[in-house]
């Protein structure tokens, strides 16, 4: 992947992060090819914050008349929920893999699952200790091996696969033990052969430390681990290989699920869209009151894209009082995260902001101080709650103020007084209210900054608004991010927007109507 690349459509650029080009007289410009444009219809998690959307009721179930269910019918549709988030979390998210589970060290599950590994091994080691040793678990052992190994070969891996299921032919090495030709290393050294030419290259070091393990335990043990291993990173791998063909199917797949959904909550006299249609109404107020303010023709910006564009921005200043849409609740996660990405991006640069103002000339254009500064920023703000800001901006400002005293004196200027240190301090301290005017200025440039990016396609770079140069990486995987969601929900649910959307613009049309 190229940060440098201009996208010809989102699906292709928009992988990880938003492409950057250089920087010109300390700015960033973008180069942005966006796909989310009017003509178009069709695109481990955090815990929720304080401000996290509230989620509605996705499947409610009338009071009367009653239906029932089989525990079949349930589970099958359980498993349906199941196989479309999975789906759904493939197609949007691109960092998505699995990862082992691992229960917690003090849990039940961990203290019977060590319990019966401990009684297995010992099991082999006592056989391994008779004498003559009892090699029948290593048979055990070995066979299993072989099934692992098995789920790594690719359909191509023909003959690979016939000479792995002759050496390690199970019947013939039962013969062996038999007649006490069996050499269990000359297996072992096999198995670690071929996991050598299966692995990954992040695993060779790993598979290489089998070599030099001499105990039969110890050495079956860890090729188990590393096969463990092994196996996830080829699961992995097919995720990445079908991600595209998951993406196309599915869009189709949500979009008939949510017809049925609708279906069934029409059938028992819900309006299965309330909220989203409330969402959606917000946004189109919003444009024609700003419409009927600033233009004399009242609807020229009213177009269901503009009414969508705006209606995804408000995700990331979302009201918590609000109820989050019924299309946008698989993502409610992501929705709360990008949304306190963008708070974050717009609290860090509102701070650095404050210090190169406050301080002055001294500090004016030194791009070390001022990463040195947002690296400590960061940090401090790690995993901080919005309802903790408080308390922690006191600690940001004194070490803010501590670095800039620390690089004055290293570069030979003359301290600042104590009342210009308070000064900063404080307004630093101030930071942790949204009503700040500083932090409303940027994150009022940030939003802008996305409603301008989804808004039509552009020919000419954008660049990073001013304010945000420290944090243009951050800023960079944010769009990315949001960009990604947006066109993937647009592409899914953009049907049912239009339909939505045309009815309050008929509505708006006929209130606006002579009578």
């Amino acid at each position: 992947m190229s940060d440098k690349e201009s996208p010809d459509s989102l699906d292709n650029s928009l992988n990880g992060e938003f492409p950057l080009q250089e920087k010109d007289d300390g700015e960033l410009n973008m180069s942005v090819g966006s796909s989310v444009s009017d003509s178009e219809t069709e695109k481990k998690v955090r815990t929720e914050s304080p401000s996290s959307p509230r989620i509605p009721p996705a499947f409610m179930v009338a009071a009367s008349p009653p239906k029932f269910l089989s525990f079949e019918q349930l589970m099958e549709a359980a498993s349906g929920v199941k196989n479309m988030a999975l789906a759904h979390e493939i197609a949007v998210n691109t960092d998505f893999k699995l990862e082992s589970f691992q229960p917690p060290d003090d849990s039940i599950e961990k203290k019977v699952k060590d319990t019966v590994r401990r009684a297995f091994w010992d099991a082999f080691q006592a056989k391994l200790d008779e004498d003559p040793p009892d090699f029948s678990h290593a048979l055990v052992l070995i066979e299993e091996v072989k099934d692992n190994i098995m789920m790594l070969l690719l359909p191509q891996h023909v003959r690979f696969r016939a000479q792995i299921c002759e050496v390690l032919d199970v019947d013939l090495i039962r013969q062996k033990l038999e007649n006490d030709a069996f050499d269990i290393y000359y297996y072992s050294n096999y198995i670690i052969g071929v996991m050598e030419k299966l692995c990954a290259p992040v695993r060779d070091d790993q598979v290489a430390k089998l070599k030099n393990i001499k105990e039969v335990v110890p050495l079956f043990k860890e090729i188990f681990e590393v096969l463990d291993l092994m196996k996830m990173d080829m699961a992995n791998f097919t995720i990445q290989q079908i991600r595209p063909y998951c993406q196309q199917q599915s869009v189709e797949y949500e979009r008939k699920k949510f017809q049925d959904f609708l279906k069934s909550q029409q059938e028992v006299g819900i309006d299965g869209l309330e909220f989203t249609k409330a969402w959606l109404k917000r946004s189109h107020d919003k444009i024609t009151d700003v419409n009927a303010v600033e233009e004399a023709m009242s609807l020229p910006l009213a177009t269901p894209a503009a009414i969508v564009n705006e209606a995804y921005i408000e995700l990331l200043d979302w009201d918590e009082k609000n109820v989050i849409p019924e299309t946008l609740v698989m993502d409610h996660a992501r929705i709360s995260e990008q949304m306190e990405s963008a708070h974050r991006l717009a609290l860090i640069s509102s701070v650095l902001m404050i210090t190169y103002s406050t301080v002055g000339a001294s500090i004016s254009g030194v791009q070390a101080l001022k990463e040195k500064l947002k690296s400590e920023i960061c940090t401090l703000l790690e995993g901080v709650p919005e309802s903790d800001l408080p308390k922690v901006m006191g600690n940001v400002g004194e070490q803010v103020n501590k670095t800039v005293n620390e690089f004055l004196s290293s570069h030979g200027f003359s301290a600042r007084d104590e009342a210009q240190q308070r000064l900063l301090v404080g307004q630093i301290t101030e930071m942790s209210s949204k009503d700040n005017r500083v932090y409303k200025l940027l994150f009022k440039r940030l939003l802008d900054f996305l409603r301008q990016i989804i808004s039509s396609q552009h020919k000419e770079p954008l660049k990073v608004p001013p304010g945000f140069s420290a944090v243009e990486r951050e800023l960079s995987q944010l769009c990315g991010r949001f960009l990604r969601l947006i066109s993937y929900n647009r592409s899914v649910f953009g049907s049912f927007y239009t339909d939505i959307i045309n009815t309050l613009l008929q509505k708006h049309m006929a209130d606006l109507s002579p009578r």
